[in-house]
Protein backbone atom coordinates (compact mmCIF):
# COMPACT_ATOMS: atom_id res chain seq x y z
CA UNK A 1 0.00 0.00 0.00
CA UNK A 2 1.73 3.39 -0.97
CA UNK A 3 2.00 5.62 2.15
CA UNK A 4 -0.38 8.41 2.80
CA UNK A 5 0.49 12.47 1.61
CA UNK A 6 1.99 13.69 5.01
CA UNK A 7 0.49 17.49 6.02
CA UNK A 8 1.38 19.39 8.73
CA UNK A 9 0.13 22.59 9.14
CA UNK A 10 1.70 25.31 11.87
CA UNK A 11 -0.89 28.13 12.33
CA UNK A 12 -1.81 30.91 15.21
CA UNK A 13 -3.54 29.87 17.86
CA UNK A 14 -6.93 32.42 16.56
CA UNK A 15 -7.19 30.68 13.04
CA UNK A 16 -9.28 27.69 13.32
CA UNK A 17 -11.52 28.75 10.80
CA UNK A 18 -8.53 28.58 8.06
CA UNK A 19 -7.51 24.93 9.62
CA UNK A 20 -10.79 24.03 8.94
CA UNK A 21 -10.57 24.97 5.16
CA UNK A 22 -7.59 23.34 4.68
CA UNK A 23 -8.90 19.96 5.54
CA UNK A 24 -11.37 20.73 3.62
CA UNK A 25 -9.74 21.59 0.38
CA UNK A 26 -7.04 18.53 0.96
CA UNK A 27 -10.66 15.87 1.54
CA UNK A 28 -12.27 17.29 -1.73
CA UNK A 29 -9.00 16.82 -3.86
CA UNK A 30 -8.84 14.07 -6.81
CA UNK A 31 -6.42 12.41 -5.50
CA UNK A 32 -7.12 8.62 -4.12
CA UNK A 33 -3.95 8.51 -1.72
CA UNK A 34 -4.98 9.06 1.85
CA UNK A 35 -3.35 12.14 3.94
CA UNK A 36 -1.92 12.51 7.27
CA UNK A 37 -2.79 16.04 8.31
CA UNK A 38 -0.93 17.43 11.21
CA UNK A 39 -1.08 20.95 13.12
CA UNK A 40 0.24 22.92 16.09
CA UNK A 41 -0.52 21.60 18.82
CA UNK A 42 -2.88 23.07 20.88
CA UNK A 43 -2.36 23.95 24.84
CA UNK A 44 -1.58 20.81 27.26
CA UNK A 45 -1.08 18.51 23.90
CA UNK A 46 2.30 16.80 23.84
CA UNK A 47 4.93 18.82 21.14
CA UNK A 48 7.41 15.91 20.30
CA UNK A 49 4.67 14.10 18.04
CA UNK A 50 4.33 17.39 16.43
CA UNK A 51 7.84 18.31 15.35
CA UNK A 52 8.53 14.63 14.41
CA UNK A 53 5.77 14.87 12.19
CA UNK A 54 7.16 18.07 10.47
CA UNK A 55 10.29 16.43 9.79
CA UNK A 56 8.15 13.50 7.84
CA UNK A 57 6.06 15.85 6.22
CA UNK A 58 5.72 16.44 2.31
CA UNK A 59 4.90 19.47 2.20
CA UNK A 60 5.00 22.22 5.28
CA UNK A 61 2.20 24.67 5.36
CA UNK A 62 2.69 28.23 7.78
CA UNK A 63 -0.01 30.44 8.42
CA UNK A 64 0.02 33.58 10.04
CA UNK A 65 -2.61 35.49 11.71
CA UNK A 66 -2.75 38.01 14.48
CA UNK A 67 0.06 35.83 16.63
CA UNK A 68 2.87 34.39 16.42
CA UNK A 69 3.09 31.94 19.77
CA UNK A 70 4.83 28.61 20.68
CA UNK A 71 5.31 26.25 19.13
CA UNK A 72 5.42 27.82 16.13
CA UNK A 73 8.94 28.92 16.19
CA UNK A 74 9.96 25.34 16.72
CA UNK A 75 7.73 24.15 14.38
CA UNK A 76 9.01 26.56 11.69
CA UNK A 77 12.93 26.01 12.37
CA UNK A 78 12.46 22.46 12.21
CA UNK A 79 10.57 22.88 8.53
CA UNK A 80 13.57 25.28 7.34
CA UNK A 81 16.57 22.61 8.94
CA UNK A 82 14.37 19.35 7.52
CA UNK A 83 14.42 21.75 3.85
CA UNK A 84 10.71 21.01 3.90
CA UNK A 85 8.94 22.92 0.78
CA UNK A 86 7.14 25.45 2.76
CA UNK A 87 3.61 26.77 2.08
CA UNK A 88 3.47 30.14 3.46
CA UNK A 89 0.48 32.25 4.26
CA UNK A 90 -0.12 35.66 6.28
CA UNK A 91 -3.61 37.09 6.98
CA UNK A 92 -3.65 40.90 6.42
CA UNK A 93 -4.88 41.81 9.91
CA UNK A 94 -3.01 43.79 12.88
CA UNK A 95 -0.01 42.09 13.83
CA UNK A 96 0.64 40.98 17.57
CA UNK A 97 4.51 42.37 17.84
CA UNK A 98 5.74 38.75 17.65
CA UNK A 99 4.21 38.68 14.24
CA UNK A 100 5.54 41.75 13.52
CA UNK A 101 8.78 40.81 14.12
CA UNK A 102 8.30 37.46 12.25
CA UNK A 103 7.29 39.05 9.03
CA UNK A 104 10.45 41.97 8.89
CA UNK A 105 12.85 39.11 9.52
CA UNK A 106 11.42 36.86 6.60
CA UNK A 107 10.23 39.18 4.37
CA UNK A 108 13.41 38.94 1.76
CA UNK A 109 13.87 35.46 2.22
CA UNK A 110 9.96 34.03 2.31
CA UNK A 111 7.85 34.48 -0.70
CA UNK A 112 4.12 33.97 1.07
CA UNK A 113 0.34 34.56 0.05
CA UNK A 114 -1.63 37.34 1.75
CA UNK A 115 -5.02 36.98 2.54
CA UNK A 116 -7.78 39.14 4.01
CA UNK A 117 -10.95 36.36 4.44
CA UNK A 118 -11.32 32.77 4.55
CA UNK A 119 -12.74 32.85 0.64
CA UNK A 120 -9.38 34.31 -0.67
CA UNK A 121 -7.12 31.79 1.63
CA UNK A 122 -9.45 28.89 0.21
CA UNK A 123 -8.77 30.11 -3.18
CA UNK A 124 -4.92 30.79 -2.61
CA UNK A 125 -4.17 27.82 -0.14
CA UNK A 126 -5.97 25.48 -2.81
CA UNK A 127 -3.70 27.10 -5.68
CA UNK A 128 -0.80 26.56 -4.49
CA UNK A 129 -1.42 23.04 -2.47
CA UNK A 130 -2.38 21.69 -5.84
CA UNK A 131 0.82 23.28 -7.55
CA UNK A 132 2.84 21.67 -4.66
CA UNK A 133 1.16 18.00 -5.53
CA UNK A 134 2.00 18.71 -9.41
CA UNK A 135 5.49 19.09 -8.75
CA UNK A 136 5.34 16.12 -6.00
CA UNK A 137 3.69 14.32 -8.37
CA UNK A 138 6.66 11.56 -9.13
CA UNK A 139 7.88 11.61 -5.68
CA UNK A 140 4.12 11.33 -3.85
CA UNK A 141 3.82 8.67 -7.04
CA UNK A 142 0.62 10.36 -8.51
CA UNK A 143 -1.30 8.30 -11.35
CA UNK A 144 -1.59 10.00 -14.35
CA UNK A 145 -5.68 10.36 -13.86
CA UNK A 146 -4.58 11.85 -10.74
CA UNK A 147 -2.60 14.46 -12.07
CA UNK A 148 -4.73 15.33 -15.06
CA UNK A 149 -7.61 15.87 -12.42
CA UNK A 150 -5.52 17.99 -10.41
CA UNK A 151 -4.55 20.30 -13.54
CA UNK A 152 -8.45 20.35 -14.68
CA UNK A 153 -9.22 21.88 -11.06
CA UNK A 154 -6.21 24.19 -10.97
CA UNK A 155 -7.12 25.11 -14.44
CA UNK A 156 -10.73 25.88 -13.03
CA UNK A 157 -9.33 27.76 -9.82
CA UNK A 158 -7.20 29.98 -12.34
CA UNK A 159 -10.57 31.59 -13.65
CA UNK A 160 -12.50 31.27 -10.08
CA UNK A 161 -13.85 33.88 -8.01
CA UNK A 162 -13.09 33.92 -4.16
CA UNK A 163 -16.81 32.59 -2.48
CA UNK A 164 -17.31 31.76 0.87
CA UNK A 165 -16.43 28.85 1.98
CA UNK A 166 -18.79 26.04 3.65
CA UNK A 167 -19.48 25.95 7.01
CA UNK A 168 -18.61 22.69 8.77
CA UNK A 169 -16.66 21.97 11.64
CA UNK A 170 -14.34 18.89 12.10
CA UNK A 171 -11.86 19.40 9.96
CA UNK A 172 -9.33 21.73 11.46
CA UNK A 173 -7.97 18.84 14.03
CA UNK A 174 -4.91 16.56 13.03
CA UNK A 175 -6.43 13.83 10.99
CA UNK A 176 -5.63 11.01 8.72
CA UNK A 177 -7.75 10.40 5.42
CA UNK A 178 -7.92 6.94 3.91
CA UNK A 179 -6.66 6.84 0.16
CA UNK A 180 -8.37 4.37 -2.39
CA UNK A 181 -4.72 2.96 -2.77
Amino acid sequence: MAEPIRLFVTSSPELEAEREVAGQVVAGLPVRLGWEIRHTPRPGEALAPALAAVETAHLYVFILGMDYSAPMGLEWARAVRAKKRKLVFVKEVAHSPAAALWISEHSEEVDWVSFDSLASFRLSFERHLIRALLDLAEALRLHLDEIEGLRARLKALEEAVPEAPTVAHGAERSAIILGER
